[in-house]
């Protein structure tokens, strides 16, 4: 029963979710989500810490490809598209080529130049009814448990989702 049911049932260990240190790369950050993604565990989120292993923010897949975004296409009012014309094709070809270049420059940023500060948190031993709560608020889809100033896991919507409707559909 939801009501009987702690954090703690529900969170996903820090040392089974993908985390990494502040002053990794950008480039860190892709090759553990892609990892994650790889090996089957489909993760849309890292953790990341300080050298205390205290929480200092959240980096999506969203934070990762803004990162990387190419200076070029960060104006702060770009032209507007008018359509092809002779020259498109050519300028596709040139920003393709620009394109790459800078989102390699760009990985190399440290994670906590593009990470997403920390959203509440929760403890092992709040109940379900906060998660459900911070996560409607916040709107965020991953809610960090912390015991003693150190991440312990994370609670994610998903799991959420699945103890509620495991109680909705009960007969």
């Amino acid at each position: 029963m939801l009501n009987n049911k702690k954090v703690k049932d529900l969170m996903v260990s820090i040392s089974d979710y993908p985390h990494m240190k502040q002053d990794d790369s950008v480039k860190d950050a892709f090759f553990i989500l892609r990892k994650n993604f790889k090996e089957g565990r489909g993760y849309r989120s890292i953790l990341v810490l300080n050298e205390e292993n205290q929480l200092r923010g959240l980096l999506s897949m969203r934070d990762l490809i803004r990162a990387v975004e190419p200076r070029f296409l960060k104006m702060s009012q770009p032209p507007s598209y008018q359509g092809p014309t002779q020259e498109y094709p050519a300028l596709t070809l040139i920003w393709q080529e620009l394109f790459s270049k800078e989102c390699k420059e760009e990985a190399r940023k440290p994670v906590k130049d593009i990470m997403t500060p920390v959203k509440p948190a929760v403890t092992p031993d709040d109940p379900i009814a906060k998660v459900v709560y911070l996560m409607v608020e916040t709107n965020s889809r991953v809610i960090p448990v912390i015991d003693n100033d150190k991440v312990v896991g994370v609670v994610r919507l998903v799991d959420v989702f699945n103890e509620i409707a495991s109680v909705v559909l009960e007969d």
